[in-house]
């Protein structure tokens, strides 16, 4: 992929907020039921690091009921005290990581994604400040780590796992960095926004 910068960044994502029913709804439309999905939102942080921009991931704590020990980027669910996706993935940044809306920059969003879960998940891609200091709160993260974007356009870094469940195969991505396990929603969200990225920089 040729290099690329934060106007390629921007110009990869969508400006307008998605309504679509989730770029992998076909995967799942057997299972799920598109009327009861709930609105969720998650913050993929990109920071520009010296050596390259790096991703802000968490792993969540082991005894968590939801996603216990995964890899995730800072989220949850869409509250009713929420103006929209933007601001609950804010929320959820500020409430999980302790980094503080000043310091992150919304700049646009990927396609919606649903999960097994029974979430539609909109991705709020934002430029974090290379001040930030970020602190886990403990009882839902037990680490937070930066991960190379760079790491993610790597076809060697990643794999593909597949399983048989309530009849149907289903896979799904896994990249492994250092002693972690980057997979499932996440995987998938990083590798649709690198996928979008490199289509920008490859016609510029």
């Amino acid at each position: 992929m040729k290099h690329f910068d934060a106007s390629h960044l921007q110009s990869a994502l969508l400006s307008e907020l998605p309504l679509d029913p989730g770029w992998n709804w076909a995967d799942w439309d057997d299972v799920l039921d598109a009327a009861k999905l709930r609105p969720a939102a998650v913050l993929i942080g990109l920071i520009a690091r010296p050596d390259g921009w790096q991703v802000l991931l968490t792993r969540r704590n082991e005894h968590m009921s939801d996603h216990a020990g995964q890899v995730a980027f800072p989220g949850g669910r869409i509250d009713s005290l929420d103006a929209g996706p933007v601001e609950a993935a804010l929320r959820e940044t500020w409430e999980e990581v302790g980094i503080a809306s000043d310091l992150v920059q919304p700049i646009g969003f990927l396609p919606r994604f649903a999960t097994i879960s029974n979430y539609i998940v909109t991705p709020v891609v934002a430029i974090l400040s290379p001040q930030i200091q970020p602190t886990p709160q403990q009882s839902e993260v037990a680490a937070i780590f930066e991960a190379p974007l760079r790491l993610f356009f790597d076809p060697s870094a990643r794999r593909t796992e597949s399983r048989v469940y309530l009849g149907r195969t289903r896979s799904t991505p896994v990249i492994d960095f250092g002693e972690h396990r980057i997979w499932g929603a996440t995987a998938s969200m990083m590798l649709k926004l690198v996928e979008r990225i490199a289509l920008v920089a490859d016609e510029s």
